[in-house]
Parts: C-alpha cells; structure tokens; sequence
C-alpha cells in the first residue's frame, strides 16, 4: 500500500481509537486554518531559498496545521505515543508521523527519578515548545534555533532521563542529566548549508522530509551512531536553565548508492526560561556548531561550515491575551570547501511579533507578523538579490481538543 494511504488511515486510526481505549488512552488534536499574506523571496518548502514558510506564490487561505497525538498507556510506566500531521503544502505524503515512540516512567523510589524514550523524538532542544506535539505557546513561527531542530532533528534511538527531584530535601526544584545514543540522522546539516536559517513552523515528517524531491532525512549511511548529553535546573515554576551537546558523528566521506554524503553535524545549545510574574514569561536560547561533509579532512574536497544563532523572547498573557515579541540574530560561516565562486555564508536578523486570543475553551485566534532580513549570495543561483527583506502576515484560527478514554470532545 502506497505510504500516503498508510499515513491517512494512521490518522484516521489515532481519532477513532478513543472509543476502543478504556482510560488508558489521551488523544490531543490542533486544526489550525490560515490567512497569509507573504511579501518574500521564493520559500524552500516550494524550490526557492526564503526565510519563510510561505511565499507570494503560496499566500491566501492555507491549512496551518492538522495535528493529532496519542498517548495509550500500556502499563502504569510505560505509554506509547504518536504524532500524526498534515500541512497541505504539497508533500509527497498528506498525512506524516512526526514522533512515534515508548515511554517509560518507573515509580520513584529514592530521590532520583528515572525516564527512558526509545523511537523517534525531538531532542530536548527547545525552550518554546512546550505543548502537545511539539507546539508553541507564543508564536506561530519558531526561532531560527529550533525552526533547524524541527527541520533537520529526530532522535531515532534511546533517550535516558536521570532527574534528582528536590523536594526530598525540602529544595522547590530539580536537576537532571539526560543523554541519547540514536542513529538515522546522517544528513542533518544539508538544508542550512543549502539554504542558511529559517524561521517557520514547518518541521519536517518522518518518511516524507520537507516537501521537496528527495528531500528524506531520516536514513542511515555510514553505520556510526551519534549521541548527545545535557544538564538542565529548574528552581520552582520560576527559572529553568537547559544546556545541551549534540554529535551525530558521522563520517563525512561516506556515502550511499544514490551519492548522498554524511553530514558530521555537531551543536551546543543553552536556553533559559524566567517567569519573574504569573503573567510574563521571558525566553533566551543561543546555540553554536559546525557541519562537515566531505571526504578531504584536510583540504579543498570538505566543506566546513559554522553556524551560529541567538533569540530572547517576551511574552505577557492576562485572561484571554497574550503578546510575545521575539528577537533573532542568525549566521553561517564557510571556512573551507568546494564552492569556488562566493561563500555558503549567511547573515541576519528577524522580529517576531504575535497576538493570542482565546475564543472560548477550544477556540483561539492568533495573529503573527514576521519581519526577516539576510544576506545569503547563493540566492544569486536562483535568480534573486542575495540581500533580502521578507514580510509574513498570518491570522490563524486554531481549534484544540483533549479527551480521554472514549469521551467526545466539547
């Protein structure tokens, strides 16, 4: 059977499994519906190399986003889960897995408390999206730093949480070590050396990428499992400080029958959350690496790209409100390689602003303008100035439910 009716009929599954799961089952589900407006360059969703998700050609009223995620407890520690979406935007596939994965939580029984996630899973990268399937509470369009992480990151592997809870010794927090062995993720580093930073809420799909001709990311070449490990500190509802290192260790001279390389792809990334009032929220994140593909470690035949971007973000919610601003700055570096006639570097700097308004329990409008200015020379292949100014405008109409067991949704 074709992938898409596979991934059509797994969505249609997640909705009807309610009637079927006892109390052991939570389905959580998003429609979001837009009206866009895009003054920008050609977007890469569509062949071109914008900072957007949509584009001139592709504005008007589009599907934001159709979300369904499932949570089925199998035991009282272990859940499975899963992540369906579509995004009407021309994918090869119209209903694609983003996550997909066991969960499990054994029962504390000393101060440190134990998780583990074996499947396909974010990495716990983000300090902006904090909801059920990976969505933000602030803004239509993710930062640079964590638009790369939905675009070109799945842990497909093992996750290991080891968290010390505080309240055992009277402290209001907790600490945590986590790290990750995963494999199925040597081509992470190809669309930002092909197009440097974005800022969408496009995440690519497990078996279907982002939309353009073999564009798949998930799939193993050299055989070399990558890693990462992290610390994080939460000091009540208050603060939390998260810091992470990511290496895929691929082996950049290796390649596949189709002649794809493998990207030796390696980041840092540190983010804090402050919640100085019950009402603001600000949000810092910086990551910084470098990617590698190529079989000359030494010379002309690898090229060698850093990468580097920073956001800090605001966010005021009273009653039905909220308003986030968001600043980010974003570049790339080619400090050796194979493209003789300019650089693979990339400059620039956005601002985010968006207004939340909850309609009701279920309902809420969200309105986002995104204004983005880089310089990226590549765009001269393309037939397009390298310096760019984008502007994206979307109103969204979002509809939201969670219901358990065989319960209808209000």
């Amino acid at each position: 059977m074709h992938s898409s009716r596979l991934a059509t009929l797994g969505l249609l599954a997640l909705v009807c499994l309610p009637a079927f799961g006892g109390d052991r089952l939570e389905l959580t589900g998003l429609l979001d519906l837009r009206a866009v407006y895009a003054d920008t360059t050609p977007a890469y969703l569509y062949g071109g190399l914008g900072r957007t998700r949509f584009d001139g050609e592709h504005d008007g009223l589009r599907l934001g986003r159709l979300m369904a995620a499932v949570r089925y407890r199998l035991t009282d520690t272990l859940t499975a889960n899963a992540v369906a979406e579509a995004y009407g935007d021309g994918d090869k596939n119209a209903v694609g897995l983003s996550q997909a994965y066991l969960d499990w939580r054994p029962f504390p029984t000393h101060p440190v408390r134990f998780r583990a996630r074996a499947g396909a899973f974010y990495p716990p990268v983000s300090m902006e999206h904090r909801q059920a399937g990976w969505t933000s509470p602030y803004t239509l369009s993710a930062s640079a730093v964590n638009t790369w992480i939905g675009e070109e990151f799945r842990v497909v592997g093992t996750e290991v949480e080891a968290r010390w809870l505080g309240a055992s010794q009277g402290y209001a927090g907790d600490v945590a070590l986590v790290g990750g062995v995963y494999g199925w993720n040597d081509p992470a580093g190809a669309v930002i050396a092909d197009r440097g930073w974005a800022l969408t809420d496009r995440p690519s799909l497990l078996f279907s990428g982002l939309g353009r001709p073999r564009q798949d990311l998930y799939y193993e070449i050299d055989h070399r499992p990558g890693y990462y490990a992290g610390l994080s500190w939460r000091h009540g509802e208050t603060l939390e400080v998260r810091a992470l290192h990511y290496d895929n260790r691929a082996d950049p001279g290796a390649f596949n029958k189709d002649q794809d390389f493998a990207w030796e792809t390696r980041f840092t990334s540190i983010g804090v959350r402050y919640e100085p009032t019950e009402h603001l929220t600000l949000l810092a994140q910086h990551m910084e690496g470098k990617t590698y593909v190529g079989p000359d470690a030494a010379g002309p035949l690898q090229f060698e790209m850093r990468l580097a971007s920073w956001f800090g973000l605001a966010s005021y919610e009273r009653g039905s409100h909220r308003l986030s601003v968001r600043y980010d700055h974003f570049m790339t570096r080619q400090d050796r390689g194979f493209f003789d006639e300019y650089a693979y570097d990339d400059a620039g700097h956005a601002l985010t602003v968006a207004w939340a308004e909850r309609l009701g329990e279920r309902w809420q409008l969200v309105a986002e303008y995104l204004h983005v200015r880089s310089l990226f020379e590549p765009r001269e292949d393309r037939g397009v100035e390298p310096r760019s100014s984008d502007n994206q405008l979307q109103l969204a109409l979002r509809y939201r439910f969670h219901l358990e067991a065989g319960a209808l949704p209000n």
